[in-house]
């Protein structure tokens, strides 16, 4: 790579995810190229590939932000259950295997234009972060985009010894998972030392949201390899389940924005945290106030203030869907 800043763990390390972010956005580093809602049927590398008979993936790209949401087939179903406090020690590393990262795509050149645009993926939460053991590499791969539109291929930018993309991924957009776009992040308070780093995002009629752990997270003496799966297998062996809990608290939930009649039920269909399943994400009156007149630059909804970092919906259509069934379709 480059420069540290290429890493993906870097801003949010130095803390300046914001600052960053903030910037890229005015001088406009945005790309349409994939957007979309997007699944993954294949995943090669090396040795090791994966299909979607093993992982179930749910990846949400704005022309900015993203949320990939990633599940292994075989998780347990604990949807039954309240909270960690249900689960055993066992059931709790059982969860470990998950994935949610979301954050920032910078694709180069600006705009996502020319025959191999390449995209670089800061993260701003990850399922795998812990300041200990930062990522030692780019999230850094070239984009091959099918004639339709319909998928893409992810190469690595990295190259094994024969000069091959050391992986590659394909993905295939989901039904309806074109359409307007919705990208939020939750405006840190000021002097707010408990913020937890937290994104939205709606691509048709597929939404993503995502919350961070809470912070600082706890360290790990004598382990030597980072990453969720490896650091709460450590706790487990140790005995120490709330350090455990600590690193499984982050949420990637994915649903659908509206049911099969068009109205805004916000219905979670997975979650890294399995109880949110079949809750939902917006509930009437989760909007403080209406009647957009345009597109607002901040919404407050759940309980806190969002910066709308970019939108496509028109400000009716954005109206009626978060307010979650508040507002009649006869206002569209």
């Amino acid at each position: 790579f480059k420069a540290p800043v290429d890493l993906p763990h870097y801003l949010k390390t130095k803390a300046k995810t914001d600052e960053t972010y903030q910037k890229w956005k005015k001088d406009g580093w945005r790309s349409h190229s994939i957007v979309g809602a997007w699944r993954r049927p294949l995943f090669s590398g090396g040795w090791k590939e994966s299909t979607e008979a093993d992982t179930v993936v749910f990846n949400l790209q704005s022309p900015s932000l993203f949320i990939d949401i990633r599940f292994p087939i075989k998780r347990p179903d604990y949807s039954k259950c309240k909270g960690f406090y249900e689960l055993s020690m066992p059931e709790l590393r059982s969860l470990a295997r998950q994935h949610c990262f979301a954050g920032y795509s910078l694709v180069s050149p600006k705009g996502g234009t020319g025959s191999s645009p390449v995209c670089t993926r800061h993260h701003a939460l990850d399922w795998n972060y812990h300041p200990s053991f930062p990522r030692a590499r780019p999230n850094r791969w070239r984009i091959e985009l099918s004639p339709n539109g319909e998928s893409f291929k992810e190469f690595s930018v990295a190259l094994d010894e024969h000069k091959q993309a050391v992986y590659m991924e394909r993905w295939a957009m989901y039904p309806n998972g074109k359409g307007p776009y919705l990208a939020m992040r939750l405006v840190k308070p000021e002097n707010a030392a408990d913020h937890r780093e937290t994104l939205l995002i709606v691509v048709g009629n597929h939404f993503a949201f995502a919350r961070d752990r809470k912070h600082p997270l706890p360290s790990f003496p004598g382990v030597s390899k980072g990453g969720c799966a490896s650091l709460v297998d450590a706790a487990f062996r140790a005995g120490e389940r709330e350090k455990m809990e600590q690193m499984l608290n982050l949420e990637g939930s994915y649903g659908r924005v509206c049911d099969h009649e068009g109205n805004p039920t916000w219905e979670i269909k997975m979650s890294t945290l399995p109880w949110r399943q079949g809750q939902r994400l917006l509930k009437p009156k989760a909007l403080t106030g209406e009647n957009f007149s345009k597109i607002p630059s901040r919404i407050e909804l759940l309980g806190g203030l969002w910066e709308v970092f970019e939108c496509s919906f028109t400000p009716k259509r954005l109206e009626y869907i978060l307010s979650a069934g508040a507002l009649r379709r006869s206002k569209l």
